[in-house]
């Protein structure tokens, strides 16, 4: 995008942001507000705007869903030209800097951003589009299956949440994990783009030492209006893959919850209170019940009363928790 394309898009944005918080009469613009016209104008405005907000259209889209589900609205009536708040100008001058080609020494990661697929088929995003290059990330993952010896990690392309709707990279397998309880291995997994673009997937299991790895030379890449295409759908579902995407973690991360007070649940029933143990049971049947709604249909469930469900669950437990460490210690040898 070269300069004079750039500063009209930068009207655009401004104009449209104006018109925006003027609409909810608010006397100034400030950086939200382009954060909402994101959302608002889309197309090839919305991807310029993208990159006005920031180098990283991964957590502007985010920003901007976080600030819809928050909109301050004025009361009284439409101000017909508010003023430019002194954030908004830096914010848009910082805009001009961040798309403007920056020189042979400067290269970055024209694909779009990189992750690896979840367990419920969430991604976690790891190489943001437009990084410098080489550029490195990494996160830990774990097992959601007691005694599970092997992992496969599939390696995704997309500025979606879901891994339906991302480009498949390719898969590969960690092997040879010692058994142990679910949530206990501590896999570390690591992307690398080399200065040629070429990304490197690592993953090591610490315990074990156990690792393997995947290389996406790139050879098929996709063109700049399959980029943009992308990056525009991104922007028209931003709201719904990303409630879709909390909830998916929500229910894996409840699962696992329910499995592990279950367990303590059943062991150390007899040294709990009978209404203390029927309040347990209760809070699990509940959040049983929104995992099994959100799993056929996830716009059946509220993201946020499906998060209260887990966390007075985990709230509740603290005492089972309590009771099991002070078992444990009595049953030491010696003890």
């Amino acid at each position: 995008m070269n300069a004079e394309r750039l500063t009209t898009k930068s009207r655009e944005v401004i104009t449209s942001a104006v018109a925006l918080a003027a609409k909810n009469g608010h006397a100034t613009v400030e950086p939200w507000h382009l954060l909402l016209a994101l959302l608002d104008t889309g197309g090839s405005t919305a991807i310029a705007l993208l990159r006005a907000i920031g180098a990283n259209p991964a957590d502007a889209r985010r920003s901007a869903a976080r600030a819809v589900e928050n909109l301050p609205v004025a009361s009284g009536p439409s101000v017909a030209e508010p003023t430019l708040s002194r954030e908004f100008v830096n914010a848009i001058g910082a805009a001009e800097q961040i798309a403007r080609p920056l020189g042979d020494e400067y290269t970055s990661t024209e694909h779009l951003l990189a992750g690896l697929a979840r367990v419920g088929g969430a991604v976690a995003k790891l190489i943001f589009r437009n990084s410098t290059v080489p550029a490195r990330a990494t996160e830990m993952f774990s097992t959601q299956v007691d005694g599970q010896t092997s992992i496969k990690l599939h390696v995704l392309q997309g500025e979606r949440e879901m891994v339906e709707d991302c480009r498949s990279l390719g898969t590969f397998h960690l092997r040879g994990l010692p058994p142990m309880p679910a949530g206990i291995p501590q896999v570390e997994v690591e992307f690398l783009v080399d200065a040629n673009g070429v990304l490197n997937v690592s993953a090591q299991e610490r315990r074990s030492g156990r690792r393997a790895q995947l290389q996406v030379i790139p050879n098929h890449g996709l063109t700049r209006e399959e980029v943009d295409r992308m990056e525009a759908e991104s922007l028209t579902h931003a709201r719904d893959d990303m409630a879709r995407h909390r909830i998916t973690d929500l229910i894996v991360n409840s699962k696992l919850d329910i499995k592990w007070i279950g367990e303590r649940l059943a062991k150390y029933e007899s040294k709990l209170e009978p209404a203390y143990a029927a309040d347990l049971k209760s809070h699990i049947s509940n959040l049983k019940s929104q995992i099994d709604s959100a799993e056929r249909d996830w716009k059946s469930v509220s993201p946020d009363e499906l998060f209260k469900a887990k966390n007075t669950l985990d709230q509740a437990s603290i005492r089972l928790q309590e009771v099991g460490i002070t078992e444990s210690l009595r049953n030491e040898p010696g003890a």
